[in-house]
């Protein structure tokens, strides 16, 4: 039977000669390429050099041990599939051994048909977890460059249909009528969720490629929170809601890219602003420990329902509100989570129907 070589070779790591040289025969007689080597060391050189397909590992060896060896091999050796080689007594080590990220174990004394069935077995999980990864990758890969080619195609046409837009108002001036005024207005409102969609599209993309966040330095978490509340000021006016805060003047610096966390505060106020009735309020309250810088943006609004909480910053997913106005691309929240965790912080929600939301990002001193 021909060599394998394609699935790379097998290494066979035990102190015992009669182990070693009964495992190489059996398998090279399968058509496998078999190394042995006598101890975890000399088995540890060996893998980082040739990539075993499959290792087998006794778990009793001198010097460094069994465990030790699957530990390292896991770290260092794509996709590699380790088997142990135990004897009854030491049972308990081999599922502990599997645990940590063995694939199976063969018990000692073990027959050739044994030996040719786990490592058949164990080459077979190793080609589909090769391919599960390279199908994952194609998903992905196909994923971001539809969003790029989306996001660009649909681009160039709103700036287009918005400058017709404003044109016609212009050219058509008192002429028309105020349900013609009103369709031109919901016009424009979806443009305007269209070019917020294709944003978001592209600022995910770029966080993915870790394009958007430029060289994170120490920053004024204050005065990003103050940015951010100046440019919502007027919406929070024209809908008569009230936005406080409460910052502390000593609130400490942290380490990050100040443009993305304002955005990622314009973003949770204005959901708030959505889901708050007219005469409601936001508060926006800031707090510190050893630890983490933690700011809070609260509403009095009508609440996430109980069951919706788990899904919000998923991708596309919203909330539906009531009026038009609170139409949304479902990809705000998503963005803000991406962001956090780029920042290596973390942002929670907690919320009651009908008493408002809060939403808490935290970020490590």
């Amino acid at each position: 039977m021909a060599e394998k070589e394609s699935e790379g070779p097998l290494l066979v790591i035990d102190d015992e000669e009669t182990i070693r040289d009964g495992c190489r025969q059996v398998l090279e007689k399968s058509g496998y390429t078999v190394i042995t080597t006598t101890n975890g060391l000399d088995g540890i050189r060996i893998a980082r050099e040739k990539h075993p397909a499959l290792v087998f590992v006794d778990l009793k060896m001198p010097g460094m041990s069994g465990l030790e060896i699957i530990d390292v091999l896991l770290e260092d050796i794509p996709y590699v599939v380790l088997v142990v080689i135990t004897g009854y007594a030491s049972i308990v080590s081999a599922v502990e051994s599997m645990k940590r990220g063995a694939y199976d174990y063969l018990p000692k004394p073990f027959t050739p048909d044994q030996l040719r069935a786990v490592t058949k077995r164990g080459l077979e999980h190793r080609e589909l977890r090769i391919e599960a990864k390279m199908l994952r990758d194609a998903k992905e890969q196909i994923e971001k460059d539809f969003i790029t080619f989306v996001s660009h195609e649909m681009r160039s046409p709103l700036v287009t249909i918005q400058q017709y837009m404003e044109s016609l108002k212009v050219v058509a001036g008192d002429c028309l009528s105020g349900e013609a005024r009103d369709i031109i207005e919901r016009c424009d409102k979806r443009i305007r969720n269209l070019e917020d969609l294709v944003e978001h599209w592209l600022d995910i993309r770029h966080i993915e490629n870790g394009t958007l966040i430029r060289e994170k330095e120490r920053i004024d978490l204050s005065g990003v929170i103050a940015q951010a509340m100046e440019d919502m000021k007027p919406l929070c006016e024209k809908r008569e809601l009230a936005l406080e805060e409460d910052i502390p003047e000593d609130l400490p610096m942290i380490i990050g890219d100040g443009e993305s966390l304002v955005r990622v505060f314009v973003n949770i106020i204005g959901n708030a602003t959505k889901y708050t009735p007219a005469g409601g309020s936001i508060f926006v309250h800031g707090e510190y420990d050893m630890h983490y810088v933690s700011v809070s943006v609260s509403d009095t609004g009508r609440g996430i329902p109980a069951d919706k909480l788990p899904f919000i910053f998923e991708m596309f997913y919203r909330v539906k509100g009531e009026v038009e106005d609170q139409r949304g691309s479902g990809l705000g929240l998503a963005f803000c989570k991406r962001i956090m965790d780029a920042h290596g912080g973390k942002i929670d929600v907690s919320s009651q129907e009908g008493k408002g939301t809060t939403f808490v990002l935290r970020f490590p001193r």
